[in-house]
């Protein structure tokens, strides 16, 4: 018998379905037909109230679950989706966004919500694909999932006919309906590297008298922290990690050094600019990481372990390069590897451990009033449930939560990987790609003004996260550089990046939400424990002066 032809919205949804996507996150008015159809398979549409929100949920679903997250719009919210796919771009993170666009008998009449969409989405995806005849829609979903999930994962983006897309929706697809659930998670491969080049390596790293192992997000997206504490341990090399690796390893393990980079701590990069050999696992090595390519210096002898083979040797040219997935890779290392001590070079790390630690928590031991965020940390490090997920936002969100609070291998950390306002709307998505964990959202005020509408959105879709505001009623990050540009606060400096002292906890109840405010040290600890349990959606506002308004401990 042959099978009934499917209309373009039906194909849509069984995709999503045989992929294993459980949300699509969307915006008015696009793909109608598709959510509702979607829906049946038991896949929930999440309506944010911005196209930007969008992207970040989809962003924030595909780092912690580990599929493709899907960001619609319509055809005038493009350019405002764009800015939500941006975050994802920048954290390798495999967003599939979708578009709708004037049919061609409109385009280049003035016509209203007529844009080059594949222009815009141009320097954020690295596929970007036009489906100008309804036939095209079975290939070109399926190769949106291939090339977000394979080599290093990335958005895509697909535009759609019809400014709604409803024109793709009620067309009818002449092609049996065919899927590869493979692609619906990723890393679709498990390849492995050159056996003459991992002995290579290996024996760099047998003769190595201070070697170093940077573990960054990659290392999470193949699953090899387990394989990299293992290869640690018979080599007895430190292990640092970049924020986007943070929780690689337990950050009370003896092997652990600390976080690198300029969002890290002082032992983690005094340790890598110390190293003979840098194994670089997962890690873009960027200028971030890297401060400027100085931590380590260019010259260093480096191993380094990708999915991508530019990547190999791009930064640190006297390299080992070993393409392949990471914990596939450190596997092979640890059969070839020999036994090692190096008892001198880790007594010399964990004196820079405990240097650095001593001096944080003589500023987390502070219960004075103000409250201090270096306080909130070591609080938040307290009630953190064993297999919480920890969302921060950017700038010094990241980096406070980044270098003082301590995590486990159970948990997991994820922050903005550049965008203010990320980490909220982002919460939400990891909730929806991680229903079973607590889900903590910290964030600056400056970042949850961005998008503090999406309480509304936590509360008609039951999105149970925590969201953690430290209020300190300034842009602290701009504080620090207006300062050093010298703008006093007579000149009006600090006034241009200040804001008015708000109490998101009554904006919070007003959404629906249950609301705590702290504003002594000691109604810290009950109130996070509190919004864990309640079992809806919770903020806990934290109002924090921070007299220098300056990041925890100098970089380096």
């Amino acid at each position: 018998m042959e099978e009934k032809k499917l209309s373009g919205s039906e194909y849509f949804a069984r995709l999503f379905k045989e992929y294993g996507t459980t949300h699509l996150f969307y915006q008015e008015a696009m793909m109608r037909l598709t959510t509702m159809e979607a829906a049946k398979y038991g896949i929930k549409p999440i309506r944010a109230n911005s196209e930007n929100a969008v992207g970040y949920m989809a962003d924030g679903y595909a780092r912690i679950s580990g599929k493709p997250g899907i960001a619609i719009a319509q055809a005038v919210g493009a350019a405002n989706l764009v800015g939500g796919v941006q975050d994802a771009w920048f954290a390798t993170s495999p967003v599939i966004a979708i578009t709708g666009k004037k049919l061609p008998s409109y385009q280049y009449k003035n016509c209203y919500q007529e844009c080059d969409h594949k222009a815009l989405f141009s320097g954020v995806t690295k596929f970007s694909a036009e489906m100008t005849d309804y036939q095209q829609l079975p290939f070109l979903v399926r190769q949106a999932y291939r090339e977000a999930v394979t080599g290093k994962p990335r958005p895509v983006h697909l535009d759609l006919l019809g400014f709604t897309g409803i024109d793709f929706e009620l067309s009818q697809i002449d092609e049996a309906f065919f899927a590869e659930p493979m692609y619906g998670i990723y890393p679709a491969f498990r390849t492995p590297a050159e056996t003459a080049l991992v002995k290579k390596a290996a024996e760099l790293i047998d003769n190595a008298e201070r070697p170093v192992i940077v573990a960054g997000r990659g290392a999470f997206v193949s699953g090899a922290g387990i394989a990299i504490h293992d290869l640690a341990v018979k080599c007895d090399i430190p292990v640092v990690t970049t924020p986007d690796g943070k929780t690689v390893i337990d950050e009370d393990d003896p092997l652990w050094a600390g976080i690198v980079g300029n969002y890290g701590m002082d032992c983690a990069n005094k340790a890598v600019k110390a190293a003979d050999l840098v194994i670089f696992i997962g890690t873009q090595t960027a200028d971030q990481t890297t401060i400027d390519w100085a931590v380590p210096c260019q010259t260093v002898k480096a191993i380094q372990i990708d999915v991508e083979p530019g990547e190999l040797g791009k930064n640190y040219p006297d390299s080992v390069g070993l393409l392949g997935d990471a914990k596939t890779v450190v596997g092979q290392l640890i059969a070839v590897v020999q036994n090692n001590e190096r008892s001198d070079w880790r007594k010399q790390v964990s004196d820079l451990v405990k240097d650095t630690c001593d001096r944080q928590q003589a500023a987390m031991d502070t219960t004075a009033s103000p409250i201090r965020t270096e306080y909130l940390c070591k609080v938040l490090s307290q009630c953190l449930p064993h297999d919480a997920v920890l969302v921060a936002d950017t700038g010094y969100s990241a980096i406070w939560t980044s270098t003082m609070v301590r995590m486990k291998s159970t948990q997991r950390y994820l922050r903005a990987a550049g965008s203010l306002g990320w980490s909220y709307p982002a919460s939400l998505g990891v909730k929806c790609g991680a229903p079973g964990r607590p889900v903590i959202c910290f964030t600056g005020d400056g970042g949850f003004y961005y998008h503090l509408s999406e309480m509304e959105t936590a509360m008609r879709c039951g999105i149970n996260t925590v969201t953690i505001v430290n209020n300190n009623s300034i842009l602290g990050q701009c504080a620090h550089y207006m300062r050093d540009l010298c703008f006093s606060d007579e000149d009006g400096g600090l006034a241009k990046i200040s804001f008015e002292k708000l109490n998101f906890a009554k904006i919070a109840e007003n959404f629906g939400l249950f609301a705590i405010r702290a504003e002594q040290a000691s109604d810290i600890a009950p109130a996070i424990e509190k919004a864990l349990m309640i079992g809806k959606p919770a903020l806990v506002e934290v109002v924090t002066a921070d007299p220098d308004t300056s990041i925890p401990l100098p970089a380096l």
